[in-house]
């Protein structure tokens, strides 16, 4: 009888480790927006965040209204205090900035919110640039986009101080906080960049996601071929926010949460952030507006 028990019990662990080795085996495919890490991207690691104060509120857009003056939803802006609706990539290196990396002369902004109509201006924002390592390349000064809009890429959340956010999966989903926890919107870059382009005509297309596998490194696709820092914002609102259905954007529904990054680290102060040189010889040319300096890549 004791024999008996002993074969079995061994034929049940070896059972057990080769379903454990079988399921080790199995690459787990990774979420783009990573939303809920510790701010480490899946399979690169490392990374930088850097954290800025709010600067100012208006009605300007350099990207999608370059030149116009209060033809933009209302915006909230982060780091440079000098963006503005002619703002570009030279301006804002000349600026200054409410980061706490004073090289990071980059503006970054959202769409005004309000809770049950009442504008709620935010505390501050937290800007995570994932990946490390010399295949990752620095935004050039003068880089900008424009992300949001899909439940690929915003999320809404709560968070209690000292703790990591927790997002839902649904854009148009906003959690009610309660308590000490602070309503955070969350907004996700992709990291594979044409390599040449400034700007697109949509302000996305030139960044397209990477295919990423738990353990394993990104890969961007042939027509994206330079990797970028995967750019994660984290906006932070008072408890005046307290989030669910009356949450409502400058831009309109809650679903339409939406940031706009304009890149101005000073000299390589990014790419030396990063680790490594990025990918030599990149040459990066106009965007789709035309009006941003060529500039070659280390």
């Amino acid at each position: 009888m004791d024999f008996m028990r002993k074969a079995v019990l061994a034929v049940t662990l070896t059972a057990g480790v080769a379903g454990a080795l079988v399921l080790s085996t199995l690459p787990a495919q990774a979420q783009p927006g990573d939303r809920n890490g510790n701010g480490r991207t899946v399979g690169n690691g490392g990374g930088l965040a850097v954290s800025c104060g709010f600067s100012h509120a208006d009605s300007a857009d350099p990207i999608v209204m370059p030149g116009h003056v209060g033809m933009s939803h209302l915006h909230e802006f982060f780091g440079n205090t000098t963006t503005d609706e002619n703002s570009t990539g030279a301006s804002l290196l000349t600026g200054s900035t409410t980061c706490d990396d004073r090289r990071d002369l980059s503006a970054y902004w959202v769409p005004a919110l309000y809770q049950d109509g009442v504008r709620v201006a935010p505390v501050g924002a937290r800007v995570r640039y994932e990946g490390r390592g010399g295949r990752v390349t620095a935004f050039p000064a003068g880089f900008m986009a424009v992300s949001g809009r899909t439940d690929q890429t915003a999320a809404w959340g709560c968070a209690t101080p000292g703790q990591r956010p927790v997002f839902g999966t649904s854009a148009a989903s906003v959690p009610v906080c309660s308590g000490a926890s602070q309503l955070v919107a969350q907004i996700t870059f992709p990291q594979c960049w044409d390599g040449t382009s400034l700007d697109s005509a949509n302000h996305i297309s030139h960044l397209v996601f990477a295919t990423e596998f738990a353990g394993q490194a990104p890969v961007c696709p042939a027509d994206h071929p330079v990797q970028v820092p995967k750019v994660v914002i984290e906006v932070r609102y008072p408890g005046a926010a307290t989030g669910g259905a009356g949450v409502t954007l400058a831009s309109g529904a809650a679903s339409t949460l939406h940031a706009d990054i304009f890149e101005a680290w000073t000299g390589t102060s990014l790419q030396d952030r990063l680790g490594g040189r990025g990918e030599a010889g990149g040459r990066v040319g106009r965007g789709a507006r035309g009006a941003q300096p060529a500039v070659v890549a280390a």
